[in-house]
């Protein structure tokens, strides 16, 4: 049975630098899925889904669930045929998210495991901030904490129910940061 390995956290909280440190010391174990990065990718040719994508990454707010679990269960089967355990950032992000990778889990015997990366907002908002984006604006930032608030920090207690999490400090260094995710794995 595989332990897959979920990251939930804050806006910047290091997630993605967290997941590509553990994807560089076990290449040969995990297969990565960060949905950003797959949204990213879709962005960057013309198309109706794209365009979306698009939009709602620019506004701040959230891929619809049809989509992102379509993208997620293509990702799922890839992942199965290779024989590795699944490290999810950006999945999921809602509770029908979580629901969904609950049952596709359980129909096909994967334990998931998770870590919380807990930063406050303000530590959050300046990490941000000292890495602007084009379009990103207080405006941004105050809907992609409403919509973390909303929908994603809900997974955290809704994923404890059922599954082993633990929660990380993530104000430290990553270099200290990443000996706990070590231990942890």
């Amino acid at each position: 049975m595989h332990d897959d390995i979920v990251l939930f956290g804050a806006p910047w909280a290091g997630k993605w630098t967290q997941a590509e440190l553990i994807i560089q010391d076990n290449p040969d174990t995990f297969s990565w899925l960060s949905s950003w990065d797959v949204f990213r990718a879709l962005t960057e040719k013309p198309n109706a889904i794209g365009d979306y994508i698009d939009e709602q990454l620019t506004s701040g707010g959230l891929i619809t669930d049809d989509i992102t679990i379509s993208l997620f269960n293509a990702y799922f089967y890839t992942t199965l045929d290779a024989g590795k355990r699944m490290l999810l950032d950006w999945y999921p992000r809602t509770i029908p998210q979580l629901d969904a990778l609950f049952a596709i889990s359980k129909k096909h015997w994967r334990n998931l495991r998770g870590l919380f990366f807990d930063l406050d907002e303000k530590e959050s908002t300046l990490r941000m901030k000292s890495r602007w984006r084009a379009g990103e604006d207080d405006t941004v930032i105050a809907k992609r904490f409403a919509e973390y608030y909303e929908h994603t920090k809900p997974l955290v207690d809704a994923f404890w129910e059922q599954c082993e999490l633990i929660t990380i400090d993530a104000s430290g260094s990553i270099e200290d940061i990443q000996k706990v995710v070590k231990n942890y794995l």
